[in-house]
């Protein structure tokens, strides 16, 4: 008998081991087939086809507590019954392109704990960057949690705090000082950004310095003080920065946040050195030259900047922001045959009317209009 239940127990483990054999791994090209389905949806402003793409039940779940407690239990239930209703990923990116222009797929990877992302470019009034986590659920790739840069977390980590302080209310754990104070730092950095934006810095600064220091130390919170300490002293922006890099080396978020701040103080070097830190971080992006192009226009090395502008040119033909930079160096240097030379190519690639040229160089450039190459350019058909 005993024999008989080993041979039974071998045949089942074996059986498992060709089963799990006979499991496909995810290929990084499927992965990247992915991007490109969310790049084409997102282009087309697609946002139920978009939501199809993510998974809410599994990013629910990494932020959702584990627990056997009935009340938990069902108190998740009811939370992501009403969440699951209200969250859209598609009209969120939606959104986010709306305030930020384009929205690029740049590529798939797999990263050293054999975890496949997608990694996609917001860029507009700012420069953003969007890494997603992609697992297999049910036999479909999908999207299930999304790392910001600028805000240097996981989306799953900005609703865990959410969570965390509706739990706190409903009462349904054992109030502890430890979940308290997290809850009430969380309601003061929210009041720390609200007066961030409506320009009162100090009174920002005042209310964060409240905050608990084992909330402080976070990079969340961290970051929330470089934005705050920036309007304030230059002494203190600088150490909020390498407070971070301390605690935080090498974290991209940390390229992106600084990069206005060093560029208005003209550290320009710095300003370079942080954007090869994140091109590092972030595999290569070739559109970061467009960044380093303005930064070397704004230290009047026009050559440099032409030539960064030139590679965007290649890379992205139909980005008009290279465009418009180099025109700006041209009509500052009397370039007038390279300034016809753009100038005809918005009109031919980009399809703008000449009037609108015109009226756009009489706002900024109003002696070029006067020059005869331009009345010969602009009267002929």
């Amino acid at each position: 008998m005993i024999k008989k239940i080993t041979y039974l127990l071998f045949i089942a483990i074996s059986f498992s081991c060709v089963k799990e054999k006979e499991k496909t791994k995810i290929t990084l090209e499927e992965v990247t087939n992915l991007g490109f389905s969310l790049q084409d949806k997102s282009d087309k402003d697609d946002v139920s086809a978009m939501n199809e793409l993510y998974d809410v039940k599994a990013f629910a779940d990494i932020f959702l507590l584990k627990s056997t407690d009935k009340e938990i239990h069902e108190f998740n239930a009811g939370f992501f019954s009403g969440f699951s209703r209200n969250f859209n990923f598609g009209e969120m990116l939606v959104e986010q392109k709306i305030d930020g222009g384009s929205y690029e797929f740049i590529r798939a990877y797999e990263d050293d704990q054999n975890n496949f992302h997608l990694l996609f470019r917001l860029y507009g009034e700012g420069l953003n960057y969007h890494d997603y986590l992609v697992k297999e659920i049910n036999g479909e790739l999908k999207i299930i949690d999304m790392y910001i840069y600028m805000s240097g977390e996981y989306l799953s980590d900005t609703y865990k705090t959410y969570y965390k302080s509706i739990l706190d209310k409903s009462n349904v754990l054992t109030k502890d000082l430890t979940e308290i104070t997290a809850y009430q730092d969380a309601l003061k950095l929210i009041e720390v950004k609200e007066l961030n934006v409506a320009g009162k810095f100090k009174e920002a600064h005042k209310v964060y310095k409240t905050i608990s220091s084992s909330s402080r130390i976070t990079k969340a919170f961290q970051l929330v003080n470089i934005m705050v300490t920036f309007n304030l002293s230059e002494d203190i922006y600088y150490q909020a920065i390498k407070d971070y890099e301390k605690r935080f080396p090498n974290d991209p978020s940390l390229y992106l946040v600084s990069l206005d701040g060093l560029i208005l103080n003209k550290q320009f070097d710095k300003a370079i050195k942080s954007i090869d830190k994140l091109d590092e971080v972030l595999g290569g992006d070739p559109f970061l030259n467009y960044i380093k192009g303005n930064i070397y226009y704004f230290e009047k090395e026009y050559e440099s900047a032409l030539g960064k502008y030139a590679i965007v040119n290649l890379e992205y033909p139909d980005f008009i922001d290279a465009y418009d930079s180099a025109l700006g160096i041209y009509l500052e240097t009397n370039n007038n045959e390279k300034v016809i030379e753009i100038l005809e190519l918005y009109v031919t690639k980009f399809e703008i009317d000449k009037e609108e040229l015109k009226f756009n160089l009489s706002e900024f450039s109003p002696a070029f209009i006067k020059t005869k190459e331009f009345k010969n350019w602009f009267s002929k058909k």
